[in-house]
């Protein structure tokens, strides 16, 4: 029985399933020794008609006439319950608390050396040579290679991509943007090693006193755009264009035409390696700008996941599981996008894990390094609307530095992760229903507080937010900015948010329609149910669809993903 906090029934249709959030739940007996526990996990779908935000549970145990009333957790964040309630089977906590634990680790090995010594600190860029050691120019374009010399002691610089600022006459300058290029992946394995300490993992590259490594700017022609010329570049240590760098001047004539690329980490000798590698690149660029390494399948499209679960299969190459490996698998795994932080955490409103999984990240590098498929991991930030910001004054100004901030945070957690799927995404969610505990439509007395202050805010206000986010990542890292957001009129959809808000330049991820069967799509369409998009966003920025296990319609094996590859980076959005 589900009730209102004043004792007000609410309908509600139950139904029982053999599943968690986490992982399936037979339907076995469950014995408690003194000092035990068990769950049950309750799910609703995110904004189920009629479901409210204030509720009570009543709870029948097995072997009792009367229910015990269970109240929403406390703190400021509650589902909204109602409509549609599914249950679990009784489950040990020790169980739920295994689940937990083993998304941090992995059965799968990382796609790169791994060692258990103690990590070196961070390069500081004080320690840090740079010059340029060779320039080109052709019909395709023009390259410029770099040398990074370490004259300190032994550090680690902690992404596995080159963070480049160029700048250039009459411009602003900007930051090269990735190409995770076949050959340039390959040639990097050997700089870079993965750090265990525990269930942590983190993947750097490792220089020692006198070592360096050669860093590739690919410069295409793009037609009669208009060119500047480049002037010099900032070179920084970190995963990101922030804080110190080093700056070299670029004496030899070399033009940018629009976005300058740029490759991983490479061996500086021998010498000739860089330079050849990047000539191949440039010329792949030149002819099919989303890059050579998107080819996808037959269809055009991979299959992936996303946060929890469900785990891939296999011992490499590993596949796409058909609800669960038990079940069989379906083609290359393709992709995983994993939780790389919220604010929630951020904020200190929660202290609850995230949903990554370690298995799968490590799997989806390892199909796109090692086996030479798919796209690799990328990560999302669960984000916070204008309302939950301690400084809220309902100013375009104010909402725009929110955003801002949270994308400094995502940046942040970049260090030791490896992202060849070139993406952030901005995760903006609510509950589907007022009030809106993530503050889109809400504002609340401060990030962590319950009270209500407003119950409105301007969608330009909330659109200041995700331009924050974007612009600070297209300016500040070598990835690109995307959007998960739902299509349709609902409280909780981009339209029920941002109203008539348009994007531009940013790849959109959406969960509508979801099922909850598992039938895989095929053109963003399947069983009877087809991706709703959002933003009017042209149709190239239309990259990912979630198309089973999002939005609360569970399907008792976790999230699932479809990627349209000739969509990724498409210069066309």
């Amino acid at each position: 029985m589900v009730r209102t906090t004043t004792g007000k029934a609410v309908a509600a249709r139950i139904s029982d399933v053999k599943f968690g959030n986490l992982a399936p739940v037979p339907d076995s007996r469950v014995v408690l020794h003194p000092g035990q526990s068990a769950v049950v996990t309750a799910m609703s779908p995110t904004a189920s008609p009629g479901c409210v935000t204030e509720w009570t549970l009543g709870l029948t145990l097995p072997g009792t006439d009367r229910p015990v009333t269970v109240r929403q957790p406390a703190g400021f964040f509650a589902a909204c319950v109602g409509g549609r309630l599914q249950l679990s089977p009784f489950y040990a906590m020790r169980t739920l608390s295994g689940q937990i634990k083993r998304l941090s680790m992995s059965s799968a090995p990382p796609p790169f050396p791994a060692t258990s010594a103690p990590e070196p600190p961070a390069c500081t860029a004080a320690a840090l040579r740079a010059r340029v050691s060779s320039t080109t120019s052709g019909p395709g374009g023009s390259i410029v290679e770099l040398r990074l010399t370490n004259g300190g002691g032994t550090c680690v610089l902690p992404g596995s991509w080159p963070a480049v600022r160029v700048h250039k006459t009459r411009g602003a300058s900007q930051v090269a943007k990735l190409i995770p290029d076949i050959a340039a992946l390959q040639a990097e394995k050997v700089l870079l090693a993965t750090y265990q300490r525990g269930m942590a993992q983190k993947t750097a590259l490792t220089l020692r006193h006198g070592g360096s490594v050669s860093i590739a700017l690919l410069a295409p022609q793009a037609g009669s755009r208009s060119c500047r010329r480049l002037t010099s570049v900032t070179v920084y240590p970190s995963a990101a264009a922030l804080g110190t760098g080093r700056t070299v001047r670029i004496a030899a004539p070399v033009n940018l035409c629009g976005a300058v690329r740029i490759l991983s980490y490479l061996p500086s000798s021998p010498s000739r390696t860089a330079m050849t590698i990047a000539r191949s690149a440039l010329r792949s660029v030149h002819a099919n700008p989303a890059g050579k390494a998107y080819r996808g399948d037959s269809a055009g499209y991979y299959y992936g996941t996303d946060s929890s679960a469900p785990t891939a299969c296999g011992r490499g190459p590993y596949l796409e599981p058909v609800g669960s490996c038990g079940n069989g698998t379906i083609k290359p795994y393709g992709e995983y996008m994993g939780m790389m932080g919220s604010w929630l955490n951020w904020e200190g409103c929660s202290s609850s894990g995230l949903a990554w999984n370690q298995a799968n990240y490590n799997m989806a590098n390892d199909n796109f390094v090692n086996y030479h498929t798919g796209l690799g991991a990328a990560g999302y930030w669960f984000a916070a609307g204008p309302g939950r910001d301690p400084h809220y004054n309902g100013t375009y100004a104010e909402a725009e530095a929110w955003g801002a901030a949270q994308a400094k945070q995502a940046i942040a957690r970049l260090n030791g992760k490896f992202f060849s799927f070139r993406y952030i995404f901005f995760d903006i969610e609510n509950n589907g229903a007022a009030p809106d505990e993530n503050g889109w439509n809400t504002v609340w007395n401060g990030p962590c507080g319950g009270r209500t202050k407003a119950s409105y805010i301007a969608p330009e206000v909330d659109y200041a937010t995700f331009s924050g986010f974007r612009n600070y990542i297209d300016a500040h890292s070598p990835y690109l900015a995307g959007v998960y957001s739902a299509g349709g009129r609902s409280y909780g959809s981009w339209t029920g948010i941002f109203g008539g808000g348009v994007i531009e330049h940013t790849a959109e991820w959406t969960f509508h329609s979801e099922q909850s069967k598992v039938n895989f799509p095929n053109g963003f369409s399947a069983s009877n149910e087809s991706a709703q998009w959002f933003a009017n966003a042209p149709a190239a920025c239309q990259l990912m669809w979630q198309w089973s296990g999002g939005d609360g319609v569970l399907n008792g094996y976790g999230d699932f993903d479809q990627v349209k590859t000739a969509n990724n980076a498409n210069p066309s959005c």
